[in-house]
Protein backbone atom coordinates (compact mmCIF):
# COMPACT_ATOMS: atom_id res chain seq x y z
CA UNK A 1 0.00 0.00 0.00
CA UNK A 2 2.88 2.36 0.81
CA UNK A 3 4.46 1.63 -2.55
CA UNK A 4 1.16 2.38 -4.25
CA UNK A 5 0.93 5.78 -2.51
CA UNK A 6 4.53 6.55 -3.36
CA UNK A 7 3.92 5.68 -7.01
CA UNK A 8 0.81 7.88 -7.03
CA UNK A 9 2.72 10.82 -5.51
CA UNK A 10 5.49 10.38 -8.07
CA UNK A 11 2.92 10.26 -10.85
CA UNK A 12 1.36 13.53 -9.61
CA UNK A 13 4.75 15.20 -9.42
CA UNK A 14 5.65 14.04 -12.91
CA UNK A 15 2.36 15.34 -14.29
CA UNK A 16 3.18 18.84 -13.07
CA UNK A 17 0.02 19.13 -10.96
CA UNK A 18 0.44 21.54 -8.06
CA UNK A 19 -1.43 20.15 -5.08
CA UNK A 20 -1.55 21.72 -1.63
CA UNK A 21 -0.16 19.72 1.27
CA UNK A 22 -1.67 21.78 4.04
CA UNK A 23 -3.60 24.90 5.04
CA UNK A 24 -3.28 27.50 7.74
CA UNK A 25 -6.16 27.89 10.23
CA UNK A 26 -8.51 30.59 9.03
CA UNK A 27 -7.08 30.55 5.48
CA UNK A 28 -9.58 31.37 2.75
CA UNK A 29 -9.74 28.72 0.00
CA UNK A 30 -11.61 28.61 -3.29
CA UNK A 31 -13.22 25.22 -3.68
CA UNK A 32 -15.55 23.29 -5.97
CA UNK A 33 -18.49 21.25 -4.63
CA UNK A 34 -18.01 17.57 -5.53
CA UNK A 35 -20.89 15.99 -3.60
CA UNK A 36 -23.74 16.99 -1.30
CA UNK A 37 -24.72 13.47 -0.22
CA UNK A 38 -24.47 12.38 3.40
CA UNK A 39 -23.77 14.61 6.39
CA UNK A 40 -20.98 16.59 4.73
CA UNK A 41 -20.53 18.63 1.58
CA UNK A 42 -17.42 17.27 -0.12
CA UNK A 43 -15.08 19.74 -1.82
CA UNK A 44 -12.18 19.84 -4.21
CA UNK A 45 -9.79 22.23 -2.43
CA UNK A 46 -6.75 21.77 -4.68
CA UNK A 47 -5.14 19.25 -2.34
CA UNK A 48 -4.47 15.53 -2.59
CA UNK A 49 -7.23 15.03 -0.03
CA UNK A 50 -10.75 16.33 -0.35
CA UNK A 51 -12.20 18.87 2.03
CA UNK A 52 -15.47 18.60 3.93
CA UNK A 53 -17.94 21.08 5.39
CA UNK A 54 -20.83 20.12 7.73
CA UNK A 55 -23.93 19.99 5.57
CA UNK A 56 -26.01 22.04 8.01
CA UNK A 57 -23.96 25.13 7.14
CA UNK A 58 -25.55 25.10 3.67
CA UNK A 59 -29.16 24.46 4.72
CA UNK A 60 -31.38 27.55 4.37
CA UNK A 61 -34.29 28.45 6.65
CA UNK A 62 -36.76 26.84 4.25
CA UNK A 63 -34.81 23.57 4.36
CA UNK A 64 -33.28 23.81 0.88
CA UNK A 65 -29.58 23.27 0.21
CA UNK A 66 -27.77 26.31 -1.16
CA UNK A 67 -24.71 24.34 -2.38
CA UNK A 68 -24.90 22.57 -5.74
CA UNK A 69 -22.51 20.05 -7.24
CA UNK A 70 -20.01 21.77 -9.54
CA UNK A 71 -20.51 25.17 -7.86
CA UNK A 72 -17.44 27.26 -6.96
CA UNK A 73 -17.53 28.53 -3.38
CA UNK A 74 -15.28 30.12 -0.76
CA UNK A 75 -14.52 28.27 2.48
CA UNK A 76 -12.17 28.74 5.43
CA UNK A 77 -9.90 26.04 6.85
CA UNK A 78 -10.70 24.98 10.42
CA UNK A 79 -8.36 22.04 11.01
CA UNK A 80 -8.07 18.28 10.77
CA UNK A 81 -10.91 16.19 12.11
CA UNK A 82 -10.71 12.38 12.00
CA UNK A 83 -8.17 12.58 9.21
CA UNK A 84 -10.25 14.92 7.05
CA UNK A 85 -9.57 18.51 5.96
CA UNK A 86 -12.36 20.33 7.78
CA UNK A 87 -13.56 23.66 6.40
CA UNK A 88 -16.31 26.10 7.27
CA UNK A 89 -18.48 28.07 4.86
CA UNK A 90 -18.93 30.78 7.47
CA UNK A 91 -16.41 33.57 7.31
CA UNK A 92 -17.34 34.48 10.86
CA UNK A 93 -17.90 32.26 13.84
CA UNK A 94 -21.52 32.19 14.90
CA UNK A 95 -23.49 30.99 17.85
CA UNK A 96 -23.10 31.46 21.58
CA UNK A 97 -20.98 29.79 24.19
CA UNK A 98 -17.45 28.53 24.63
CA UNK A 99 -17.64 26.01 21.77
CA UNK A 100 -18.04 28.73 19.14
CA UNK A 101 -15.29 30.79 20.74
CA UNK A 102 -12.84 27.91 20.93
CA UNK A 103 -13.51 27.06 17.29
CA UNK A 104 -12.96 30.68 16.27
CA UNK A 105 -9.68 30.83 18.22
CA UNK A 106 -8.30 27.54 16.92
CA UNK A 107 -9.33 28.19 13.31
CA UNK A 108 -8.43 31.88 13.26
CA UNK A 109 -11.87 32.77 11.96
CA UNK A 110 -13.31 36.25 12.62
CA UNK A 111 -16.11 36.70 15.10
CA UNK A 112 -18.49 39.61 15.64
CA UNK A 113 -18.54 41.52 18.88
CA UNK A 114 -20.34 44.48 20.45
CA UNK A 115 -18.09 47.15 21.99
CA UNK A 116 -19.89 47.80 25.25
CA UNK A 117 -17.70 50.11 27.33
CA UNK A 118 -14.31 51.71 27.77
CA UNK A 119 -12.26 50.13 30.55
CA UNK A 120 -8.69 50.61 31.79
CA UNK A 121 -6.34 50.06 28.88
CA UNK A 122 -8.98 49.30 26.28
CA UNK A 123 -12.56 48.16 25.72
CA UNK A 124 -15.02 45.63 27.06
CA UNK A 125 -16.44 43.61 24.15
CA UNK A 126 -19.33 41.15 24.11
CA UNK A 127 -18.51 38.22 21.80
CA UNK A 128 -20.87 35.24 21.54
CA UNK A 129 -22.37 36.11 24.91
CA UNK A 130 -18.99 36.25 26.66
CA UNK A 131 -17.01 39.21 28.00
CA UNK A 132 -13.78 39.93 26.13
CA UNK A 133 -11.08 42.59 26.34
CA UNK A 134 -9.64 44.55 23.41
CA UNK A 135 -6.59 46.77 24.15
CA UNK A 136 -6.61 50.29 22.71
CA UNK A 137 -3.73 49.39 20.39
CA UNK A 138 -5.67 46.46 18.93
CA UNK A 139 -8.84 48.30 17.97
CA UNK A 140 -7.59 49.85 14.73
CA UNK A 141 -4.58 50.12 12.43
CA UNK A 142 -4.13 53.72 13.54
CA UNK A 143 -5.57 55.39 16.61
CA UNK A 144 -7.51 58.00 14.65
CA UNK A 145 -10.89 57.93 16.38
CA UNK A 146 -11.74 59.02 19.88
CA UNK A 147 -12.24 55.97 22.17
CA UNK A 148 -15.87 56.90 22.75
CA UNK A 149 -16.57 56.62 19.00
CA UNK A 150 -16.35 52.82 19.20
CA UNK A 151 -18.73 52.40 22.14
CA UNK A 152 -22.00 50.78 21.06
CA UNK A 153 -20.68 49.72 17.65
CA UNK A 154 -20.54 46.22 16.24
CA UNK A 155 -17.06 45.23 15.05
CA UNK A 156 -15.36 42.08 13.83
CA UNK A 157 -12.39 40.61 15.72
CA UNK A 158 -9.90 37.77 15.85
CA UNK A 159 -9.46 36.00 19.19
CA UNK A 160 -5.79 36.47 20.01
CA UNK A 161 -5.83 34.75 23.42
CA UNK A 162 -8.22 32.13 24.75
CA UNK A 163 -8.37 30.48 28.17
CA UNK A 164 -10.92 28.90 30.48
CA UNK A 165 -11.57 28.85 34.22
CA UNK A 166 -14.54 28.15 36.47
CA UNK A 167 -16.12 31.43 35.33
CA UNK A 168 -15.94 30.51 31.64
CA UNK A 169 -13.79 31.75 28.78
CA UNK A 170 -11.08 34.39 29.23
CA UNK A 171 -10.72 36.26 25.96
CA UNK A 172 -8.49 38.90 24.44
CA UNK A 173 -9.59 40.02 20.99
CA UNK A 174 -8.00 42.10 18.26
CA UNK A 175 -9.65 44.00 15.45
CA UNK A 176 -6.26 45.25 14.27
CA UNK A 177 -5.00 41.71 13.59
CA UNK A 178 -7.96 41.12 11.30
CA UNK A 179 -7.45 44.43 9.48
CA UNK A 180 -3.75 43.64 9.02
CA UNK A 181 -4.60 40.24 7.59
CA UNK A 182 -7.07 41.76 5.16
CA UNK A 183 -4.57 44.47 4.17
CA UNK A 184 -1.89 41.87 3.50
CA UNK A 185 -4.23 40.19 1.03
CA UNK A 186 -5.05 43.52 -0.63
CA UNK A 187 -1.43 44.71 -0.69
CA UNK A 188 -0.18 42.08 -3.11
CA UNK A 189 -2.90 42.89 -5.64
CA UNK A 190 -2.35 46.64 -5.26
CA UNK A 191 1.44 46.59 -5.70
CA UNK A 192 1.16 44.29 -8.71
CA UNK A 193 -1.13 46.78 -10.46
CA UNK A 194 0.37 50.09 -9.26
CA UNK A 195 2.32 52.27 -11.71
CA UNK A 196 3.62 55.83 -11.86
CA UNK A 197 1.23 58.26 -13.53
CA UNK A 198 -1.91 56.48 -12.29
CA UNK A 199 -4.71 58.40 -10.61
CA UNK A 200 -5.94 56.53 -7.53
CA UNK A 201 -8.59 57.01 -4.88
CA UNK A 202 -7.58 56.70 -1.26
CA UNK A 203 -8.33 57.61 2.33
CA UNK A 204 -6.26 59.92 4.53
CA UNK A 205 -4.92 57.97 7.51
CA UNK A 206 -2.42 60.35 9.16
CA UNK A 207 -1.57 64.04 8.94
CA UNK A 208 2.03 64.92 9.82
CA UNK A 209 4.16 68.09 9.66
CA UNK A 210 5.98 66.72 6.60
CA UNK A 211 2.93 65.51 4.68
CA UNK A 212 -0.15 63.32 4.59
CA UNK A 213 -0.38 59.52 4.47
CA UNK A 214 -3.03 58.06 2.18
CA UNK A 215 -4.27 54.45 2.24
CA UNK A 216 -4.66 53.21 -1.34
CA UNK A 217 -6.29 49.94 -0.28
CA UNK A 218 -3.61 47.66 1.12
CA UNK A 219 -0.63 50.03 1.21
CA UNK A 220 0.01 53.63 2.18
CA UNK A 221 1.59 56.38 0.15
CA UNK A 222 2.93 59.75 1.28
CA UNK A 223 1.85 63.11 -0.09
CA UNK A 224 4.79 65.41 0.85
CA UNK A 225 3.87 68.89 2.03
CA UNK A 226 5.03 70.46 -1.25
CA UNK A 227 2.63 68.19 -3.17
CA UNK A 228 -0.45 68.99 -1.10
CA UNK A 229 -1.25 72.36 -2.62
CA UNK A 230 0.08 75.06 -4.91
CA UNK A 231 -0.27 77.41 -1.97
CA UNK A 232 3.10 77.31 -0.21
CA UNK A 233 1.68 78.86 2.94
CA UNK A 234 -0.93 76.12 3.40
CA UNK A 235 -0.34 73.68 6.26
CA UNK A 236 -1.12 69.93 6.09
CA UNK A 237 -3.65 70.12 8.92
CA UNK A 238 -5.55 72.82 7.01
CA UNK A 239 -5.80 70.69 3.87
CA UNK A 240 -6.67 67.19 5.08
CA UNK A 241 -7.85 65.21 8.06
CA UNK A 242 -7.98 61.46 8.80
CA UNK A 243 -10.88 59.79 7.05
CA UNK A 244 -10.99 62.19 4.08
CA UNK A 245 -11.50 60.53 0.70
CA UNK A 246 -9.00 61.94 -1.81
CA UNK A 247 -7.91 61.48 -5.41
CA UNK A 248 -4.13 61.38 -5.88
CA UNK A 249 -1.55 60.99 -8.62
CA UNK A 250 1.12 58.30 -8.22
CA UNK A 251 4.30 60.35 -8.77
CA UNK A 252 6.93 57.77 -7.87
CA UNK A 253 6.75 54.07 -7.02
CA UNK A 254 9.67 51.95 -5.79
CA UNK A 255 8.45 48.30 -5.85
CA UNK A 256 11.56 46.98 -4.08
CA UNK A 257 11.20 49.36 -1.14
CA UNK A 258 7.40 49.47 -1.46
CA UNK A 259 7.68 53.26 -1.27
CA UNK A 260 4.88 55.29 -2.87
CA UNK A 261 5.01 59.06 -3.37
CA UNK A 262 1.73 60.77 -4.20
CA UNK A 263 0.54 64.23 -5.23
CA UNK A 264 -2.69 66.10 -4.64
CA UNK A 265 -1.75 69.36 -6.32
CA UNK A 266 -0.79 67.67 -9.60
CA UNK A 267 -4.50 66.99 -10.20
CA UNK A 268 -5.43 70.63 -9.64
CA UNK A 269 -4.95 73.56 -12.00
CA UNK A 270 -1.59 75.28 -11.66
CA UNK A 271 -2.46 78.81 -10.47
CA UNK A 272 0.70 80.14 -12.10
CA UNK A 273 -0.78 79.41 -15.54
CA UNK A 274 -3.87 81.49 -14.76
CA UNK A 275 -1.76 84.26 -13.24
CA UNK A 276 0.54 84.46 -16.29
CA UNK A 277 -2.46 84.79 -18.56
CA UNK A 278 -3.80 87.75 -16.58
CA UNK A 279 -0.79 89.77 -15.36
CA UNK A 280 2.37 91.24 -16.89
CA UNK A 281 5.52 93.00 -15.68
CA UNK A 282 4.59 96.54 -14.59
CA UNK A 283 1.09 95.64 -13.35
CA UNK A 284 0.10 97.01 -9.96
CA UNK A 285 -2.07 94.98 -7.57
CA UNK A 286 -2.75 94.37 -3.91
CA UNK A 287 -0.79 91.61 -2.18
CA UNK A 288 -0.94 90.06 1.28
CA UNK A 289 2.28 89.51 3.24
CA UNK A 290 2.37 85.77 4.03
CA UNK A 291 5.91 85.14 5.24
CA UNK A 292 8.95 87.16 6.31
CA UNK A 293 12.45 85.82 5.63
CA UNK A 294 15.93 87.21 6.31
CA UNK A 295 16.20 88.60 2.78
CA UNK A 296 12.71 90.05 2.44
CA UNK A 297 9.00 89.30 2.58
CA UNK A 298 6.79 87.02 0.49
CA UNK A 299 3.43 88.39 -0.61
CA UNK A 300 0.50 86.42 -2.00
CA UNK A 301 -0.71 87.80 -5.33
CA UNK A 302 -3.29 85.05 -5.90
CA UNK A 303 -4.01 81.70 -4.19
CA UNK A 304 -0.88 79.64 -4.78
CA UNK A 305 1.13 82.50 -6.31
CA UNK A 306 3.65 84.44 -4.20
CA UNK A 307 6.12 87.18 -5.05
CA UNK A 308 9.19 88.47 -3.22
CA UNK A 309 9.71 91.96 -1.86
CA UNK A 310 13.43 92.13 -1.16
CA UNK A 311 14.79 94.12 1.78
CA UNK A 312 16.32 96.51 -0.71
CA UNK A 313 12.95 97.22 -2.30
CA UNK A 314 11.20 97.41 1.08
CA UNK A 315 13.58 100.22 2.07
CA UNK A 316 11.29 102.51 0.07
CA UNK A 317 8.76 102.13 2.88
CA UNK A 318 11.39 103.49 5.31
CA UNK A 319 11.96 106.66 3.24
CA UNK A 320 14.97 105.03 1.60
CA UNK A 321 16.64 104.22 4.91
CA UNK A 322 18.48 100.91 4.83
CA UNK A 323 16.67 98.20 6.79
CA UNK A 324 18.11 95.09 8.43
CA UNK A 325 14.87 93.13 8.37
CA UNK A 326 11.51 93.24 6.61
CA UNK A 327 9.94 93.18 10.08
CA UNK A 328 10.85 96.87 10.38
CA UNK A 329 8.36 97.94 7.71
CA UNK A 330 5.82 95.12 7.15
CA UNK A 331 4.13 92.36 9.12
CA UNK A 332 2.44 89.08 8.23
CA UNK A 333 -1.19 89.52 7.22
CA UNK A 334 -0.67 93.09 6.01
CA UNK A 335 -2.03 94.09 2.59
CA UNK A 336 0.27 96.13 0.41
CA UNK A 337 0.08 97.71 -3.05
CA UNK A 338 2.91 96.30 -5.16
CA UNK A 339 4.25 96.48 -8.68
CA UNK A 340 5.49 93.45 -10.62
CA UNK A 341 9.15 93.95 -11.60
CA UNK A 342 9.96 90.51 -13.07
CA UNK A 343 8.27 87.15 -13.67
CA UNK A 344 10.06 83.79 -14.06
CA UNK A 345 7.32 81.26 -14.79
CA UNK A 346 9.68 78.28 -15.08
CA UNK A 347 11.12 78.89 -11.62
CA UNK A 348 7.80 80.15 -10.20
CA UNK A 349 9.41 83.38 -9.00
CA UNK A 350 8.13 86.96 -9.09
CA UNK A 351 10.05 90.08 -8.04
CA UNK A 352 7.98 92.88 -6.53
CA UNK A 353 8.46 96.45 -5.35
CA UNK A 354 6.15 98.40 -3.05
CA UNK A 355 4.18 101.33 -4.45
CA UNK A 356 4.64 104.26 -2.08
CA UNK A 357 2.63 107.47 -1.79
CA UNK A 358 5.64 109.67 -2.52
CA UNK A 359 6.74 107.45 -5.41
CA UNK A 360 3.61 106.36 -7.28
CA UNK A 361 3.71 103.69 -9.94
CA UNK A 362 5.25 104.99 -13.15
CA UNK A 363 4.32 103.81 -16.61
CA UNK A 364 6.58 101.12 -17.99
CA UNK A 365 9.58 102.26 -20.03
CA UNK A 366 9.64 101.13 -23.66
CA UNK A 367 11.16 97.73 -24.29
CA UNK A 368 14.98 97.80 -24.62
CA UNK A 369 15.17 101.32 -23.18
CA UNK A 370 18.67 102.13 -21.83
CA UNK A 371 17.18 104.52 -19.27
CA UNK A 372 15.17 101.74 -17.64
CA UNK A 373 18.16 99.53 -16.74
CA UNK A 374 21.47 100.48 -18.41
CA UNK A 375 23.34 97.33 -17.40
CA UNK A 376 20.59 95.05 -18.69
CA UNK A 377 20.35 97.06 -21.89
CA UNK A 378 24.12 96.74 -22.51
CA UNK A 379 24.05 92.94 -21.92
CA UNK A 380 21.07 92.51 -24.22
CA UNK A 381 22.69 94.53 -27.02
CA UNK A 382 26.28 93.33 -26.73
CA UNK A 383 25.80 90.37 -29.05
CA UNK A 384 23.82 92.40 -31.56
CA UNK A 385 26.54 95.08 -31.77
CA UNK A 386 29.49 92.70 -31.73
CA UNK A 387 29.90 92.95 -35.50
CA UNK A 388 30.32 96.73 -35.33
CA UNK A 389 33.92 97.88 -35.38
CA UNK A 390 33.13 100.88 -33.19
CA UNK A 391 31.18 98.90 -30.56
CA UNK A 392 31.71 101.00 -27.40
CA UNK A 393 30.64 98.13 -25.13
CA UNK A 394 32.93 95.39 -26.48
CA UNK A 395 35.01 93.79 -23.73
CA UNK A 396 33.05 95.32 -20.85
CA UNK A 397 32.27 92.83 -18.07
CA UNK A 398 28.82 93.94 -17.02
Amino acid sequence: MKDSKADFAALLAASGMDYRRGFNPGEEVRATVLSTKGHYVVLDVGAKDEGVVPKEEFILDDGTLRAQEGEAIKVWFVGMRQGNLLFTARNKATGRGDAALRQAFEAGTPIDGLVKAEVKGGYEVDVAGQRAFCPYSQMDLHRAKEPADYIGTKQTFLISEYGEDDRGANLIVSRRALLERERAEQKGALLADLAEGQVREGTVTRVMDFGVFVDLGGAEGLVPTRELSWDRAAKPEDLAKPGDAVEVLVQRFDPAAERITLSLRALRQNPWDAFAAQYRVGDVLNAKITRIATFGAFAQLAPGVDGLLSNGRLAALAKGRRIASAHEVVEEGQTLEVKIEAIDLDAHKIALKPVTADEPAKPDAPANDPDADPAAWIRANRAKNASLGNNPFAGLDL
